[in-house]
């Protein structure tokens, strides 16, 4: 017995239909539509991982500061660092504040930097000093 391959029938080639094509467009445009958004989102992490990067660096130089001079008076202060480095970090500001422990005559002493992007992106470092 001879095994016959039935034609196709007429009208009907082998092939994609346009509802098929259309699901296979809409699947792929979610797909893309969700890595286009963790691509965005890997970017904004990265902006704010360099941006605290660089506040922990402009902290370490306050810190180095405060190392060479000894513990400032007493009290609250801020600024930015526009007069030390022109141009370099806009938008970066610090705050500092020194206050007495009430232990052998130290004083401790915490700077704060923080980026453009905010809050998220802040650095702070602690040091304890004796006034010189």
């Amino acid at each position: 017995m001879s095994h016959r391959r039935a034609a196709p029938r007429r009208g009907h080639d082998p092939g994609f239909t346009l509802l098929e094509v259309m699901v296979a467009m809409a699947v792929l445009a979610t797909a893309f539509t969700a890595l286009l958004g963790l691509h965005v989102r890997n970017l904004q992490v990265v902006a704010r991982d360099q941006a605290y990067l660089e506040a922990v660096l402009l902290a370490r130089t306050l810190m180095t500061d405060v190392e060479l001079r000894g513990a400032a008076e007493v009290g609250d202060t801020s600024g930015d660092f526009e007069a030390t480095y022109p141009g370099q970090y806009p938008g970066f500001r610090w705050e500092r504040s020194v206050s007495d422990t009430g232990l052998f005559d130290t004083r401790e002493v915490r700077i704060r930097v923080v980026p453009p992007l905010g809050e998220s992106a802040a650095a702070a470092l602690t040091l304890f000093v004796r006034p010189q």
